[in-house]
């Protein structure tokens, strides 16, 4: 069953296995950045891929061509891959940045556990993203589902909500269950973004490495990330004083919050997901960035 192709074998000692894909379970692009920002901080190595075509309909998942002046300059093909990087503490890590698969989940984890397996992965972490009914006014929400009881004091000691959760399942979910049967310790932290903002979240990618980071007991510097959030929260509050039905809803949100500390649910499906509450700010960002280029 080894269909993982592997570029090399590193020697890793009790390596941390930290998993996050692209697709459902990536809203607000919290879990894609976090494994990016991992991987381009730490200076990762790819050492092993799994390939794509036992689990994807392609149709769906199609490859991106770079065509200029009509000549193919590029082929960019979705991938999952594995990278490692040694060093830091105790415990080397291998990250594994991916996206969620379409079919044979079961195959899949197999393969991913097999990994941690052959590696001697002490413990799994998964990334996920989810969007919520939570004011961005306010520190961001990182909640925590477990699978294993000794992973509970230590979820709470990190500050991490615990799940409460019924319903449609991500593949995260099917990774703990299936490390648990293979007695792996495993981990998923989920960022809380706000449902109304539908762009990459920085402020909650920061959150969830900076949960990461001290649950796996390693330092990595995130300070140009948590600067990067600030500067997404100014540019939320800039466009937020110029829409004042914004205003209202983000002032409900806070007070539910205020009194519950936890607002998930509570406007409801009706209220939270009309159009005119959503902001949509890739088109400002961009703008935003294109006259700072033309000041330099």
């Amino acid at each position: 069953m080894e269909e993982i192709i592997y570029l090399e074998k590193p020697n890793l000692h009790k390596p941390f296995l930290i998993i996050g894909f692209e697709g459902w379970p990536n809203a607000a692009e919290v879990s894609s950045s976090a494994l990016q920002q991992l991987v381009e901080n730490l200076g990762a190595k790819k050492f092993a891929s799994i390939p794509m075509e036992t689990f994807y309909q392609m149709s769906s998942l199609r490859p991106v061509a770079v065509i200029k002046e009509g000549k193919l300059v590029e082929l960019k093909i979705p991938g999952n891959h594995f990278y490692y990087a040694k060093g830091l503490a105790r415990n080397d890590l291998i990250l594994f940045s991916g996206i969620e698969p379409h079919l044979r989940w079961n195959i899949f984890v197999d393969q991913v556990l097999h990994l941690a397996e052959k590696f001697d992965v002490s413990q799994i972490f998964t990334i996920g993203g989810t969007y919520d009914y939570i004011p961005h006014t306010f520190p961001p929400m990182v909640s925590a589902l477990i699978n294993h009881e000794d992973l509970k004091e230590k979820a709470i000691r990190a500050g991490l909500g615990l799940t409460e959760y019924t319903g449609p399942i991500s593949i995260h979910t099917f990774i703990l269950e299936a490390a648990k049967k293979r007695d792996l310790k495993a981990m998923s932290l989920w960022g809380h973004a706000p449902q109304y903002l539908q762009t990459r979240n920085l402020k909650v990618v920061y959150a969830i490495l900076k949960s990461l980071t001290d649950l796996m007991e390693i330092q990595i510097d995130l300070s140009e990330l948590q600067r990067a959030g600030e500067y997404f929260d100014q540019q939320v509050n800039h466009l937020v004083e110029h829409d004042p039905k914004l205003q209202e809803v983000i002032s409900k949100l806070e007070e539910a919050y205020r009194r519950s500390e936890r607002v998930s649910g509570f406007l409801g499906k009706e209220e939270g997901s009309k159009e005119d509450k959503v902001i949509y700010i890739q088109a400002f960002l961009k703008k935003q960035e294109d006259e700072e280029k033309k000041e330099n």
